[in-house]
């Protein structure tokens, strides 16, 4: 079903496309960024299912972004995951774990470790992307000031990784 939002969206990708813009993931840009390109990120903080049918527009459009996926029950859905990267799309971890631990260091790189290996069970992920967690006062970013995420294997971490001002 196609809505205003959609019919929206696809308009604008496909004007980008027409542009000559291409679209990497987060992942690609860390590797190798096209030029002009589209850095492609949606965050998944609830409604898996509608981000599935981006996803599948986008794969139409022959366009790959990165769906970062929360682990809470209102974003976690393990179909939609996995089918999100049958399409080709690059799939991360959206943590908030400092925030969930109220500050707590251990217990948040404890239960950072778990999640990523719960996700990673779908689809292989190679890079991370904080939750905001508004309602907390703890910025999830901070964990990295005491831990290191490449420890877990990560590529990156687009508020740490990405000189947006390039």
């Amino acid at each position: 079903m196609r809505d205003f939002t959609t019919d929206r969206l696809l308009l604008l990708l496909s004007s980008l496309k027409s542009a000559g813009y291409g679209f990497t993931t987060v992942a690609g840009y860390l590797h190798d960024l096209p030029s002009p390109a589209v850095i492609l990120r949606h965050d998944v903080d609830a409604r898996p299912v509608n981000s599935l049918r981006c996803a599948e527009m986008e794969n139409r459009l022959g366009i790959s972004g990165t769906y970062y996926f929360r682990t809470v029950s209102k974003a976690w859905d393990e179909g939609v995951i996995r089918e999100i990267h049958r399409l080709g799309h690059e799939i991360g971890y959206h943590y908030e774990d400092l925030a969930v631990a109220g500050g707590r260091f251990e217990r948040a790189i404890e239960n950072f470790g778990r999640n990523l290996a719960r996700l990673r069970h779908l689809a292989p992920v190679e890079t991370i992307c904080m939750h905001g967690s508004p309602l907390s006062k703890y910025d999830n970013r901070l964990l990295w000031e005491r831990y290191d995420y490449r420890d877990f294997g990560i590529t990156g971490e687009p508020y740490l990784d990405i000189d947006f001002n390039k």
